[in-house]
């Protein structure tokens, strides 16, 4: 048995990526995706994820943007802004992480997405920070205190060995390491998770060809690609040329064509989560 959720990452970023996500929902093989509470077109975002009832879970957010709950001391910038991907990690294996102001901008954030009439069916993290063990314990709480019964799984399926150079292959290696004992501490606390995530060396990259490809030697099992589609925005750095290429090959027919001729049943956390 073979089973996919294709979760499109950043919703609410902006509204020509929102855009690319819905219709990838609507015309294409995507059946779930991730909203960001803090981002500048949530409100919008939420309005239509409910019109056409889009699965989907909570982006959690700790380094894009401003957060819902003020500074955090040691985490913002003098600016009160979240510090960006690099200045996030450099926090999170500090010796003196206060866990308390984390808990409270991500608990406000899933209660944002409540409070906009919708219903999350699952938690992730932008840029994975939920690797760092200090945020796997708060994500952990959270997904039980809101009745969350899904966690993303971000353990790469694809082999190292095909892994990137560069700042993604270097990021890859870290997911890596931080990977066993995450999974180790999901699996042990009764939460859902699918098998594995797929997409994670594909940032930028995904394409008619390596989504076909992807499809083609998916294992069996239940597993999550992650992918990012959306218009073009010069306005918004979450929209780059990749992720209208990301939305043409999700859209395509012969995707959808692909999906049913090997076999893979599509699902959201909806499905995996039944009779949790």
């Amino acid at each position: 048995m073979r089973r996919l959720i294709v979760n499109a990452d950043d919703l609410g970023s902006g509204s020509e990526r929102d855009r690319g996500i819905i219709q990838s929902f609507s015309d294409g093989i995507v059946s779930s995706a991730s909203l960001l509470a803090n981002g500048p077109s949530f409100a919008s975002a939420a309005a239509a994820a409910r019109q056409i009832d889009l699965p989907l879970g909570v982006h959690l957010n700790l380094s894009e943007g401003v957060p819902l709950c003020g500074p955090i001391a040691g985490l913002t910038t003098d600016g009160g802004e979240f510090p960006g991907k690099t200045g996030l990690r450099r926090y999170l294996v500090g010796k003196e992480v206060d866990p308390a102001p984390l808990y409270r901008e991500l608990a406000a954030q899933i209660e944002k997405v409540l409070t906009a009439g919708l219903i999350p069916d699952h938690l992730d993290t932008h840029q994975h920070f939920s690797l760092f063990p200090v945020a796997t314990t708060l994500l952990i709480d959270l997904a039980r205190k809101y009745t969350i019964p899904a966690l993303r799984l971000p353990v790469p399926v694809e082999p190292a060995l095909d892994d990137p150079a560069g700042e993604l292959g270097a990021d890859l290696a870290l997911y890596r390491r931080l990977a066993p004992a995450f999974a180790a501490q999901i699996r042990g606390s009764g939460l859902a998770t699918p098998d594995g995530l797929l997409g994670m060396p594909l940032l930028n990259w995904l394409n008619q060809e390596t989504l076909l490809a992807t499809l083609r030697s998916l294992p069996e099992g239940t597993w999550e690609l992650m992918v990012h589609p959306g218009y073009p925005d010069n306005t918004s750095p979450f929209s780059g040329a990749a992720r209208h290429t990301e939305l043409l090959a999700l859209t395509a027919s012969v995707s959808a064509v692909t999906l049913q001729r090997c076999g893979i049943t599509p699902i959201s956390f909806r499905e995996l989560t039944c009779g949790f």
